[in-house]
Formats: C-alpha cells, sequence, structure tokens
C-alpha cells in the first residue's frame, strides 16, 4: 500500500505506509474541460488503484492506508483539503474556521447548516466530538499493552498527533458551531478536521449500543462524563466495525456507511468498489461531474495493459519500474503520461526491541551500510525520473526546498549510497557478531518491485555477514504492528509536507513506531517541534532531529519514489499529485468524453 504520514495518519502501500499528517486529503479548485470540448461525456470513470480500500474508517492503525484516501478524496469532506502542491485550502462548502487566540491556542469552527450525512443525519457536534475521543488518546481501557507496558486506549487510533493536545471540546447536541482549544501550540492545526477524519457518530453510536437520538445526546454525554465503560462497545466498533474484508470481496451494509462527499459507496465485487453521486451533498463547486467512479484493485504489473485495453481510465502505480514508464510511451496518443518525483520515499524499517536482530545500534550501522542504496537508484528511479538521487534524511526529501541546509547540519546522514562491505563487516566484529546475523526481510508479496529491491539487499549484504531471508507477504501491512514477526521491513511512507505528520513514526511508543525505536533526544526534539508555531525554528529542531536519528539508526531510508501516472486522453480534469492525497484529489471534478 502506500504509507500516508499520520495525523498524521499513517497509510500503507505496496511500498508506502500513510503518513497521516492529520487527515486526509481532499480537493481543489475543478480543473474545467479543454475548450470546445464536447459535452458527450461518459457517466463511468474507472480508476486503477495497486491494492485495495481496508476499511471505511481509515483513521485506525490497521486500516491508515493511502488506498483509503484515494476513496475519502470523494466520499469524505472536511474544513480544508489538501492540493496537489501539499497545501491546505479551505473548504467552505463544509464549513469556516477561525483562530481566536494564540494563548491559548484557540479555533472557531462553523459546519455549513446543510451539511448532512449520504442517509440525510446532519452533521454536526456529535461527529466532532467522537472524532476527538477517537484521536485524543484520552481514553484508558484499564488494560496494559503487553509490549509497552502503556495503559491501552479503547480507540486504536492510528495517531493521536495534535488531538492530544487538544481539550476536551465543548458544545451540544446538535450544534453547528463549537470551539477547540489546545493545551500547547500545534504547528499543524489547520490539517486536522480535514477528509476522511470524521466519522458518523450516529453509526457509532447505534453499533455500540447507543440511541442515535437527540442527536447523538446520549453518546456525547457519554463522551463529556469520560464514562469508559459506556462507550467500549463504541469504541470496538470504531476500530473494526467498519473494516473491510481482505482483498474487497464485498461491502458491508452500506447503510452503515454514510458519506459527506460527493460520491457515496455503493457496492463492491471482488476488489472493485463503485462510487455514485451523493444525493445528499449539498455543495456546488465539489459536486461530482460523472454519475460513476469505480475503483479497480489492479497490480503494478497488469496497470499499464488494463489502461490501454480501456478497462480502466487511470492508472498511479504505487511502485512504478522503467518498464512501467516504456509500456506507457508505447500505447500511443491515445494515453496522456506525466511524471515526476514523489513524496513517497522508500525505506527499510528494523527491528530494535530488546532482544531483536537489529538491538544493538552497530548492527543497525552494518545493515545501513550493506545496502546498496545508489545501485537501487540507477536501476529503478533515475531510468523514470532522471533527477532521482539517494535519499538520506527522512522529514525532508531531495527537490524540497530545505533538503540541502538540513542535511548540511546532519553530518551522520550524508553519503553517497554506494555500498560499504568491509565497514559493514568491520561494525558486526565490533557488535561482536562471529556467525553471519539472519534477518528476515518483509516485504509485499504482490510488488515485483520489492522482490528486486529485496534480491539486491540479499545479494550486497550477504557478502558483509548476514543472512537476508526474503520474506513475502500479501498481508505484510498487518504485520507490522505484530513484534517478532519480521526483523526487517521495505515499504514506503507517503509525505504530507507538514511540519508534525511524522511525528508518531519517530517518537518511543509511537504508533507508527513499527520497530520499538526509543530515543530521549529525538522525543524532546518532537516535543518541540509539534508545539512550535514558527516556522523559522522548524528547520533547526528537525535538522537536530535528523542528526540524531542517523545517530542512532532509526532505519535505513533509499530513495523517493519516481511517480508516474498515465490516463485517457479522453479525460479532463486529472493532475499528478506527488503527496499523499493521491491521484483522486480533485477526482469529484473529472470528466470523460465519449
Amino acid at each position: 500500500m502506500r504509507n500516508k504520514r499520520t495525523l498524521t495518519l499513517a497509510a500503507l502501500s505496496i511500498g508506502a505506509l500513510m503518513l497521516s499528517a492529520c487527515g486526509s486529503a481532499g480537493g481543489t479548485a475543478e480543473t474545467p474541460a479543454s475548450e470546445g470540448a464536447s459535452e458527450d461525456l461518459a457517466t463511468t470513470i474507472n480508476i486503477a488503484i495497486s491494492q485495495a480500500p481496508t476499511g471505511y474508517n481509515g483513521n485506525t492503525a490497521s486500516t491508515n492506508s493511502v488506498y483509503n484516501t484515494y476513496v475519502d478524496n470523494l466520499t469524505s469532506a472536511g474544513f480544508a483539503a489538501f492540493t496537489a502542491a501539499g497545501e491546505l485550502e479551505p473548504n467552505t462548502e463544509f464549513g469556516t474556521y477561525e483562530k481566536t487566540s494564540d494563548d491559548p491556542l484557540t479555533v472557531k469552527y462553523t459546519i455549513n447548516e446543510d451539511a448532512v450525512w449520504s442517509d440525510g443525519t446532519p452533521i454536526d457536534f456529535d461527529d466532532v466530538l467522537l472524532t476527538w475521543a477517537a484521536l485524543s488518546g484520552t481514553h484508558p481501557s484499564g488494560e496494559t499493552d503487553p509490549e509497552t507496558g502503556e495503559e491501552a486506549d479503547i480507540f486504536q487510533a492510528a495517531s493521536t498527533n495534535g488531538f492530544a493536545l487538544m481539550e476536551k471540546i465543548e458544545g451540544e447536541p446538535g450544534a453547528k458551531e463549537f470551539e477547540t482549544v489546545f493545551s500547547e501550540p500545534y504547528a499543524d492545526w489547520e490539517a486536522l478536521l480535514t477528509p476522511g477524519t470524521l466519522m458518523p457518530a450516529h453509526i457509532a453510536a447505534e453499533q455500540g449500543g447507543m440511541s442515535p437520538e437527540g442527536d447523538g445526546a446520549e453518546l456525547v454525554e457519554a463522551i463529556q462524563a469520560d464514562d469508559i465503560e459506556a462507550l467500549k462497545p463504541v469504541a470496538e466498533f470504531w476500530n473494526a466495525g467498519w473494516n473491510y474484508e481482505v482483498d474487497l470481496p464485498t461491502l458491508p451494509d452500506t447503510a452503515l456507511l454514510p458519506s459527506s462527499g460527493p460520491y457515496k459507496l455503493d457496492n463492491a465485487v471482488n476488489g472493485t468498489l463503485t462510487l455514485v453521486k451523493n444525493d445528499q451533498y449539498w455543495g456546488e463547486e465539489r459536486a461530482g461531474k460523472t454519475d460513476t467512479m469505480v475503483f479497480k484493485t489492479i497490480v503494478d504489473e497488469e496497470a499499464v495493459q488494463a489502461l490501454q485495453n480501456g478497462d480502466v481510465d487511470v492508472i498511479d502505480p504505487s511502485s512504478p519500474t522503467v518498464d512501467t514508464k516504456a509500456a506507457l510511451e508505447q500505447i500511443g496518443e491515445n494515453v496522456t503520461v506525466d511524471t515526476g518525483t514523489s513524496l513517497t520515499f522508500s525505506h527499510i524499517d528494523l527491528d530494535q526491541r530488546p532482544g531483536a536482530v537489529f538491538e544493538d545500534v552497530k548492527v543497525r550501522q552494518a545493515f545501513q551500510a550493506c545496502v546498496p542504496r545508489a545501485d537501487m537508484v540507477d536501476k529503478f528511479v533515475t531510468p523514470i525520473d532522471p533527477e532521482g538521487t539517494v535519499m538520506n534524511l527522512r522529514e525532508y526529501q531531495p527537490g524540497q526546498p530545505d533538503y540541502d541546509t538540513v542535511l548540511d547540519g546532519a553530518p551522520a546522514a550524508q553519503g553517497d549510497g554506494t555500498a560499504d562491505i568491509e565497514g559493514a563487516k568491520a561494525l558486526l566484529a565490533e557488535a561482536g557478531k562471529t556467525e553471519p546475523v539472519k534477518v528476515s526481510l518483509m516485504f509485499a508479496s504482490t510488488s515485483q518491485l520489492r522482490a528486486d529491491m529485496v534480491a539486491l539487499v540479499k545479494d550486497s549484504c550477504d557478502k558483509a555477514g548476514f543472512e537476508i531471508i526474503p520474506q513475502p507477504e500479501a498481508e505484510w501491512s498487518a504485520k507490522l504492528s505484530q513484534p517478532g514477526s519480521w526483523d526487517a521491513v521495505i515499504f514506503g511512507w507517503s509525505g504530507s509536507g507538514l511540519v508534525a505528520s511524522g511525528e508518531s513514526i519517530y517518537i518511543s511508543e509511537g504508533a507508527q513506531n513499527f520497530g520499538g525505536y526509543a530515543d530521549e533526544e529525538v522525543d524532546r526534539l518532537w516535543s518541540e517541534i509539534v508545539t512550535n508555531t514558527d516556522e523559522e525554528q522548524v528547520v533547526p529542531l528537525k535538522t537536530e532531529m535528523e542528526q540524531r536519528l542517523a545517530e542512532t539508526q532509526y532505519n535505513v531510508v533509499l530513495y523517493a519514489n519516481a511517480d508516474i501516472i498515465g490516463y485517457s486522453s479522453k479525460l479532463q480534469g486529472v493532475e499528478l499529485n506527488p503527496t499523499q492525497t493521491g491521484i483522486t484529489w480533485n477526482a469529484y471534478s473529472w470528466t470523460k468524453q465519449n
């Protein structure tokens, strides 16, 4: 799956987890059809996605996937949405917001009076309050996490970034206006209530045994009273009740899946998900232009053929290869091809918990030394994007304005990516390793690219004193949070460009810190970063953090993925989007000539 950044929530993709930068993304201004285009428009547009959506609620640790975001872009609304440039644009069709105080940070929100779920239920205060409850990490279950020793929350959120700093929201059932007050400043406050974040409280309440009547009064009262026992059934449904079966053979009862966006879920069959226009949608600018949008799950290796055959109208492969580009270009004038560098980057995470293979920092450093990062760029990136290069930072990517500045200030992160076999051997010797270090390297079994990358790692690192054991997994993302089920895992994070979105990936006990990394200095730096609203201070703080992450070898960063899309020349409105938002960021505005 493609990973997103977390709430910034994380998202998974064959190569990438979704960092959840607080919310998924929506659309911006609609793109007009070309001049003189015929009004003979198709009623259906087919979109290829590399992996099937995993759930209606993409805010949980197990469902925070970019492929859920691709759907959320059409079925969910929020106060702001991400553009293709990674910038936030207010969505006044949904509502308005205004910062009314800096000390404490206070924001006033007003939901559009006409805003309703697709089942006709008003979108109002109970929806907002449930979102806060689920994503704030303030509802302890009374049970201890066997791995961390920490008390678990009844809501299994992918990330609590931002919401954890938000005080309990005050308001009345049915209210369309509310204020959020923060205990500390939060850098990405505008990105908290974006598409994909708000879930229908009336559904969760009813499925949790509460009455949805009175504008959700029973649920509102339980949250305001911190009634954990009453909320547990609601949390159980929020955590898993909206999940889909593996590979999406069908949808749950669509009555449980109301939409707040211009489209609503209609049906699913064998990985094909169909959306239809939401007849209750109140907006005009973001109203759907095409009657039906169909998402078809097609592995990257078959996507180009599907486009050429007319089975789909647009493809956005999660892990494109040079063969992908060549095949697209051979189709001819019937297809438009756009390429560039995405904000998704590939990396290898390492299990470094006590007793794990990579507990010793010298073993982690040895692995970094033997991974042939430069060779990977030459084989998998530059044939598609000639500007591609080895990536040495985690919060900044080559091509972003501050990348070189931060890298200059983080010498431990510098390097050309050439494998250093002798250096790796020396580090393993210092770690006292006299026998080959066995490493089970997990990757998506559906991705030939990942298989090829693992083969390169094995060929190089086996010479340095490791024994790499390829571990292809169809459900690799489900295993990420299972300690001991892998030693290393190769995938990708899809960046948001937000300041605080990556926090839960790197901090101790972070929801997306799958390898169990823990460093007090990194934790301290993140606490300063997320509460800093002065942009000039962010770069120095992140420079310190990048230096520390490199010194302690958090993981092995590989490269920023090349991005390529192909779409039928009959489509209007499609625009390459390098961010975690995905190609469907403005799909409500797409049209197709018959």
